[in-house]
């Protein structure tokens, strides 16, 4: 077995992982692009770059649906076969369409087609579902749920050639459902010769990481004191919408609006997760509209949750309500990255618009340094650790493990007991 990190061993985002059976079978775990707002431009947007990476590669399997980690998807041939969770494929859907409505609405030819180009990308996918095993030539692949900011996301056991690797993705334990991490190693993967893990938070140590649950605890209690809540977050982070809806049926009455987008995403999550828990069933979302007079009064009198994001339709919605509403009586709850706010000024200039009151509420998508820990002593790798989604300067070894795990970490090239692994 060949394990090569082309990129992702010293920044966080953009990963590519490949491993390479004895018998040449080639799969790639994730083909992110950079993240956003990078200083120097995603190689892999040149397609030589792109196209020499992709030559021979039998299979391309997707850890959830986030951008740095399935960011090149539609520049994939469409002779290599692309993996993906069912969930998460109709995610991105509702993403396109979204999008491609927009780009209708401007007239923006060549917008429609790079959109449409995209979709039918989708429409090739092959899904998979938990603890189906399915084989990539000789190369067998076990997706087991983990709990992220992102819904439908997993981290793989990659077994051949007698080895067992396990490739975490993104992963964390103070979701909603990230109690079942424990279970799930000890019970279905155990111990792997190979566990390559994503280390987000190793530089991190100062930091509280706030459960989801007391992320909800929190917005109920700012729902409690202010009458009119905007609610500024992923529209793709489920578990927190899902804590949100919990958050504000405590208030009986309550009108929880969003938009017809926002809604087709809660329609997606109460298909794929409702079944399974309560907490995922959002099915009585007010969609807004500015034509929607009764909407707009019962919002004014009794007050509401709006979840909203960043662009004009929000922008016309937000100027048209807030004369109506008592700034005393209004917040902005900014729950996501904020580094957005540093990098985004038009993102600044519209959290201004919701006037003096602004509270931020949120919490990591990803595993804690006690989380990363305790992966490496559930899983316990005999031959190596392989640790990715990370700043350059982090060091996993600082981790509490023991001297035996850490002389398993591996930050370069080198072969161990019949593998060679490559660290770019």
């Amino acid at each position: 077995m060949k394990i090569r990190i082309h990129r992702g061993a010293n920044q966080i985002g953009g990963c590519i992982t490949e491993i390479r059976s004895d018998n040449g079978t080639r799969v790639l775990i994730d083909l992110g692009h950079n993240l956003p707002g990078e200083a120097t431009a995603d190689m892999f947007d040149e397609a030589s770059n792109l196209s020499a990476l992709l030559d021979g590669i039998s299979g391309i399997i997707y850890t959830h649906n986030h951008g740095d980690h399935l960011g090149f998807f539609d520049q994939v041939p469409r002779e290599i076969p692309q993996y993906i969770g069912e969930m998460s494929r109709e995610v991105i859907v509702n993403v396109l369409d979204e999008s491609l409505n927009k780009a209708i609405r401007a007239e923006h030819k060549c917008l429609i087609e790079e959109i449409e180009r995209k979709i039918i990308s989708l429409t090739l996918f092959r899904t998979y579902a938990p603890k189906k095993s399915f084989c990539v030539g000789d190369i067998k692949v076990t997706p087991y749920f983990v709990s992220h900011s992102a819904a439908d996301s997993y981290m793989l056991l990659i077994e051949c050639d007698g080895k067992r690797v396990l490739h975490t993705g993104d992963l964390r334990e103070h979701g909603f459902l990230g109690k079942g991490l424990e279970k799930t190693i000890m019970s279905y993967v155990s111990s792997v010769d190979v566990l390559i893990t994503e280390g987000t938070m190793l530089s991190r140590d100062d930091e509280h990481t706030m459960t989801e649950s007391e992320i909800q605890s929190q917005m109920a209690e700012i729902m409690a004191r202010y009458k009119n809540v905007f609610v500024l977050c992923s529209s793709t982070n489920f578990d927190r919408l899902a804590g949100l809806h919990k958050a504000n049926a405590g208030f009986r009455g309550r009108p929880f609006v969003c938009d017809v987008y926002q809604n087709a995403q809660f329609k997606t999550l109460t298909q794929y997760s409702g079944k399974y828990s309560d907490l995922y069933v959002i099915d009585n979302a007010a969609e807004m509209s500015l034509k929607k007079v009764n909407l707009h009064k019962k919002m004014i009198e009794r007050g509401f949750t709006m979840i909203v994001r960043d662009n004009p339709t929000f922008r016309k919605w937000v100027s048209y309500l807030m004369p109506h509403l008592d700034p005393d009586q209004t917040v902005l709850v900014y729950s996501q990255y904020k580094g957005y706010l540093k990098e985004q000024p038009k993102l600044r200039d519209f959290v201004r618009m919701f006037g003096k009151n602004c509270v931020y509420i949120h919490t990591t998508g990803h595993a804690t340094r006690q989380t990363l820990a305790r992966v490496c002593k559930m899983t316990n790798p005999k031959s190596a650790i392989i640790p990715i989604h990370k700043e350059a300067d982090s060091d996993f070894c600082t981790l509490d493990i023991s001297e035996e795990l850490r002389a398993k970490v591996i930050s370069s090239t080198r072969y161990v007991d019949d593998m060679e692994i490559i660290i770019d």
